[in-house]
C-alpha cells in the first residue's frame, strides 16, 4: 500500500541510452540524488538467478546477467529507487521486473515502479518531471500511471491531498493489525492473520 508511479514504454533509438544515463546523472547530481549506472553486456543472453543468503533467506542477491544498461536513482530515504533500465529491444524495465521476465521465459509484463508515499512530495514531483523530459526526448510512447494524480494535474495540492488520506488510512491499518496481534499471545499464519485482519477492518469501517 503507498502511492506509486509506474511506467511502460521502449526507448526511441537504443544508440540513445548512453546519453540518455548521462542527462540523468547530471540531473541527479544538481539535485543531489545518488545513482548507480548499470552497464550489462547485451550480447550476452540474461540468465539472472535470484539467491537467497542467510539462514532464514532475510537477504537475497541476484547473481547472473539481467542484460540491461542505465541508471538507477534514490532521490531520498523513503522514496523507493527508481529504476530507468533498457534491455536490448529497449524496453523499460525494473530490476525485479526483468529478472522476473527472465525467469517466465520472457512471458511476463515489464515496467518500472517507484512507491513514493514515505518520502518527500519534492521527490514524487521530481520523478514526475524526470519522465515527463524522458518522453519528450527519448522514450515518445511513454505510459505513465501516477497513483498521486500529478502526471494528469501538474497540481501539488492533489499530490498532497492523496498522500494525507493514505497516511491516514496506513495509521488506521496499523492500529488494527496492532490489536489481532496481541490478542491471546498466539502465532497465526499467514491467512489466517489475513482473515482477521480483513474482519477486524469491516467491523472497524461498520461502527463508523
Amino acid at each position: 500500500m503507498g502511492i506509486t508511479i509506474y511506467a511502460w514504454g521502449r526507448i526511441d533509438r537504443i544508440g540513445d541510452i548512453a546519453r540518455l544515463i548521462e542527462d540523468v546523472k547530471r540531473l541527479a547530481g544538481e539535485s543531489k540524488w545518488a545513482c548507480r549506472i548499470i552497464d550489462d553486456d547485451f550480447a550476452e543472453q540474461p540468465n539472472a538467478v535470484l539467491f537467497g543468503q542467510g539462514p532464514d533467506g532475510s537477504a537475497a542477491a541476484i547473481e547472473g546477467s539481467l542484460g540491461l544498461k542505465g541508471i538507477i536513482v534514490n532521490l531520498d530515504k523513503g522514496t523507493e529507487p527508481l529504476a530507468i533500465l533498457f534491455d536490448r529491444s529497449g524496453t523499460l524495465t525494473g530490476i525485479i521486473e526483468q529478472l522476473s521476465w527472465v525467469h517466465s521465459k520472457e512471458q511476463s509484463e515489464r515496467f518500472t515502479a517507484c512507491k513514493t508515499q514515505f518520502g518527500s512530495m519534492d521527490s514524487h514531483v521530481g520523478i514526475i518531471e524526470l519522465f515527463a523530459s524522458l518522453k519528450e526526448k527519448y522514450i515518445t510512447d511513454l505510459i505513465v500511471n501516477d497513483e498521486g494524480d500529478y502526471w494528469e494535474t501538474r497540481d501539488r495540492r492533489i499530490l498532497a491531498e492523496k498522500r494525507i488520506a493514505l497516511g491516514h488510512c496506513l495509521r488506521h491499518t496499523e492500529r488494527v493489525i496492532g490489536t489481532i496481534e496481541s490478542s491471546g499471545g498466539e502465532v497465526l499464519d499467514p491467512e489466517t492473520l489475513a482473515a482477521r485482519i480483513e474482519q477486524a477492518l469491516l467491523k472497524e469501517d461498520q461502527r463508523e
